[in-house]
């Protein structure tokens, strides 16, 4: 049974023959993969850079993969049938105790007793096929296949908006209208998380910014006009300027240095929310005490968020048939590139590096 393996902690990727098939829980829904997507979490992995990574017990390998699609081949369970689209969720919980883990949300595993399908204690899904829980499986509609690869990344949105929703019901956050068509975001990075967290957002009503520190690409620009982005480029615009404008919400997804996040914080309106989506990969957050004194003067919350559950699953795939719908030239260049399984060369290839102008790459199992 092909897979493409790791050895966490260390550094590297390849691909090998298992001899015994894959099985998570009970195990009594078997899949076949169809397409994995590739996330930058899969290539810190490869870098040896996640320090949390880890194989499952007994093992010093793990299989790769937290993003899939699959076609179910058999079932014990009468919930899924033979040729039916599933997606797994990836976070999960078999031996946790925290209440959390008990009613389904490993998400918030008060005693770090989750695993993490290619990442975390459990192997991943870039593998030809394995058996699964069907208490982690969702159903995927046929008719969003080409960018239902989506829903992982953007199930953990989806978890994320509905926490900083929860948040700010400390007060009224919505306008007089009842709407948040008032409240001004912004994410910096677009990447495929800044780029699904920005289109999220302008769902949802928000006035919406989406930030790097480069000119937009032809494919993020146009996905910027059609759906009603201001992209801003604030290495030549500055960051002075988003502090004069100011921001109910900004959401952080770059993994660039953390320095950013002093003047993250210093973009914040009073009671506005900065939340912390991608890993910083270098640098240090300084936070002056003049800075720390209006946060909490302006009574602003910083958030870490991250990890969606099998209900967020489910309204990604509702937001993006939404979106196939709303914003067609949107959700086709969501997908920039998809790469076959046999060809092992360019899959480790794109395991290893991401390109210009890449939001999400697809690996197809032919």
């Amino acid at each position: 049974m092909r897979a493409v393996i790791v050895h966490p902690p260390k550094p590297g990727v390849e691909f090998s023959d298992l001899k015994e098939p894959i099985r998570h829980g009970k195990g009594s829904v078997k899949v076949r993969l169809l397409e994995n997507g590739i996330c930058g979490s899969d290539r810190e992995i490869v870098r040896g850079r996640l320090a949390t990574s880890r194989p499952p017990p007994g093992k010093d390998w793990l299989v790769l993969g937290h993003e899939a699609i699959g076609i179910v081949e058999e079932s014990s369970d009468p919930r899924f049938k033979p040729g039916e689209l599933v997606m797994p969720v990836n976070r999960r919980s078999y031996e946790g105790h925290c209440l959390n883990c008990l009613v389904g949300r490993p998400d918030f595993c008060e005693a770090e007793e989750y695993v993490e399908a290619g990442m975390v204690g459990m192997d991943g899904f870039m593998v030809e096929y394995y058996y699964d829980d069907p208490k982690y499986l969702v159903k995927v509609p046929s008719e969003i296949k080409d960018i239902a690869i989506l829903a992982q990344p953007l199930s953990d949105l989806e978890k994320s908006i509905e926490e900083i929703l929860a948040i700010q019901r400390r007060f009224i956050w919505t306008c007089d209208d009842g709407t948040y068509n008032c409240r001004r975001a912004i994410v910096f990075g677009s990447g495929a998380t800044g780029t699904l967290f920005a289109l999220l957002l302008k769902t949802y009503g928000f006035e919406v910014y989406i930030a790097n520190r480069r000119d937009p690409l032809e494919g993020e620009a146009k996905i910027a006009d059609e759906a009603g982005l201001v992209y801003y480029n604030y290495t030549k615009e500055s960051l002075d300027k988003l502090k004069k404008l100011g921001f109910d919400l900004v959401i952080d997804t770059t993994g660039a240095s953390a320095s950013l996040i002093r003047h993250e914080i210093e973009i914040l309106k009073p009671n506005g929310v900065l939340g912390l989506f991608g890993f910083p990969s270098e640098g240090e957050a300084v936070i002056p005490y003049d800075v720390f004194q209006r946060f909490i003067y302006k009574a602003n919350v910083v958030v870490g968020i991250i990890n969606g559950q099998k209900p967020h699953f489910q309204l990604a795939l509702s937001h993006l048939a939404q979106w196939k719908s709303v914003w067609p030239g949107v959700t086709k260049r969501l997908i920039t590139k998809v790469i076959s399984i046999n060809d092992e060369k360019e899959v480790i290839k794109a395991l290893n590096a991401k390109e210009p102008g890449e939001i999400k790459v697809k690996i197809k199992w032919d």
